[in-house]
C-alpha cells in the first residue's frame, strides 16, 4: 500500500536495488498491507512530500482523575463542533523541512487565496498578510531552519464554495472572509470540577457547567531541530527562565482563536441543604464572556483572533531546595521542563459577572489589548 500525500511533488526515486518496500500504517480499523513495488512501477509514482490530515471528531470523558494523596477530578467532558456535531473541516500539514523551501504557516492561506482572487487583496489584513508572507517567488509562507519539523493546522476549505467562480466583487470576497473566520467550530464542556480527600468521603467542587464555543484561526507547531546541546540562560534573558540550563532544541506554539461565548458557574458547593447557604460558597458565575482581537492598538494581522504564542523545551538545574542558614540538606538541582517566551495578547469582554444564586449580574468588565509578555514557568517534581 502506497501512502499518497497531496502537496508538492516528489521527485523520481532513484534505483537502489531490485525493489522498495514501501509501508502504510495509518489506519484504525484494518490492517496496513506490504506491498513489493518494482523500480519500473515506482518511477511512474508522483505525489509530495510531507502529510497532509484530515480530522473529523467528537470526544466525551465521564471522568478524568489526578490523584496524589487527595486528587482532583474533571467531570462530564467532551469537545464536539458547535451544536453537538462532529469537530471537522480541520486540516494539518505535517512538513519536516530541508530550510529552503517555504512552507504554510500562520494565515499564509489567506495571502494565498487573495492572490486567486477569492478574498479581498485591499482589505487591511488581508494586505498584511499578503506582505508578510511573500517569499518573493510568487508563493506565500514562511522558511524554516533544516531539520525543523513543522505542524500547520487550519481549516480545510476555509468555508469557502471553490465550486463556484471566483468572486468579481469586494461584497462576495468580504462573506469569504467571515466564512473563514467562522470555518473551524469548536465546543468544549465540562460538567463538574473540584477536589476529593484520599478516602473519596469528601468532595468540594470548585466549578461547575463549564462551557466554551470557540473558533479556531490556525496552529502552528513547530519542533525546532537545533542538537541535544543546553544554553544557560544566566540571570537576565528576557522572556525565559533565569539561571537554568535551558534545551538549545524545543517546541514552539503559535495559536490563534477566538471565544464566541464563555460561560463558568458554581452557585453552591453545599449538597447537603441542611447546611445554611448563607454559611456555603456560593461561588461566582461568568456568562458570555468573548475572547478576541477586534479592538484597540494591536489588531493588524490578527483577522479577529486571540493570540497565544510560547515555546516549551527541557531545563536543567533548576533549584529545587535550599540550604537555609547553611543547615544541611544542601542546596538541590533538578531537571524540568520550561514553557517560556509566553505571548498572549486579545480582548476580553466580561458581560455578566454575579455571586450567589440570584442570577443578577453586578456589571460589566471590559479588558482591551490585555496583553502577557515575555514570562516563563518552569516545572519539577519535588
Amino acid at each position: 500500500m502506497l501512502l499518497r500525500t497531496p502537496h508538492r511533488a516528489l521527485k523520481k526515486a532513484a534505483t537502489i536495488g531490485t525493489g522498495l518496500l514501501v509501508s502504510a500504517a495509518f489506519c484504525f480499523s484494518a490492517h496496513a498491507e506490504l506491498v513489493w513495488l518494482s523500480e519500473e512501477s515506482l518511477s511512474q509514482v508522483t505525489g509530495q512530500s510531507g502529510l497532509t490530515i484530515d480530522i473529523e471528531t467528537k470526544v466525551t470523558i465521564g471522568e478524568v482523575e489526578y490523584v496524589d494523596a487527595g486528587s482532583l477530578y474533571w467531570k462530564d467532558y467532551s469537545f464536539t463542533g458547535i451544536g453537538g456535531g462532529l469537530v471537522d473541516n480541520l486540516r494539518a500539514k505535517i512538513d519536516s523541512t530541508n530550510g529552503a523551501e517555504t512552507l504554510a504557516t500562520g494565515f499564509s492561506d489567506l495571502a494565498k487565496l487573495a492572490s486567486m482572487g477569492y478574498l479581498d487583496a485591499t482589505e487591511t489584513d488581508i494586505a498584511w498578510a499578503m506582505a508578510e508572507y511573500a517569499d518573493g517567488a510568487g508563493g506565500f509562507g514562511k522558511q524554516y531552519n533544516d531539520g525543523d519539523l513543522v505542524i500547520h493546522v487550519t481549516s480545510t476549505d476555509f468555508g469557502i464554495d471553490f465550486s463556484v467562480p471566483v468572486p468579481s466583487n469586494a461584497a462576495d470576497q468580504a462573506t469569504n472572509l467571515q466564512a473563514m473566520k467562522n470555518a473551524v467550530d469548536f465546543h468544549i464542556q465540562q460538567g463538574d470540577f473540584g477536589l476529593r480527600s484520599s478516602d473519596k468521603l469528601v468532595e468540594t467542587s470548585i466549578s461547575r457547567n463549564f462551557s466554551v464555543q470557540a473558533y479556531l484561526g490556525y496552529l502552528d507547531i513547530i519542533l525546532k531541530n537545533n542538537g541535544n546541546g543546553f544554553t544557560d540562560t544566566g540571570g537576565s534573558t528576557a522572556g525565559k527562565p533565569n539561571n537554568v540550563r535551558l534545551a538549545d532544541s524545543y517546541i514552539q506554539f503559535d495559536l490563534k482563536f477566538r471565544v464566541e461565548d464563555l460561560d463558568i458557574e458554581n452557585t453552591s458547593n453545599a449538597l447537603n441543604r441542611v447546611i445554611p447557604r448563607a454559611v456555603t460558597n456560593p461561588g461566582l458565575t461568568l456568562k458570555d464572556m468573548r475572547i478576541h482581537n477586534e479592538r484597540g492598538n494591536d489588531t493588524l494581522g490578527s483577522f479577529g483572533f486571540a493570540s497565544v504564542e510560547a515555546k516549551m523545551g527541557a531545563a536543567m538545574g533548576v533549584m529545587n531546595s535550599m540550604d537555609k542558614l547553611g543547615q544541611s540538606p544542601a542546596d538541590t538541582y533538578v531537571d524540568g521542563q520550561a514553557v517560556y517566551d509566553v505571548n498572549i495578547k486579545w480582548d476580553w469582554d466580561l458581560p455578566h459577572i454575579s455571586f450567589g444564586d440570584t442570577d443578577q449580574s453586578i456589571g460589566k468588565v471590559y479588558f482591551t489589548d490585555f496583553h502577557i509578555n515575555d514570562t516563563s514557568i518552569v516545572i519539577s517534581a519535588h
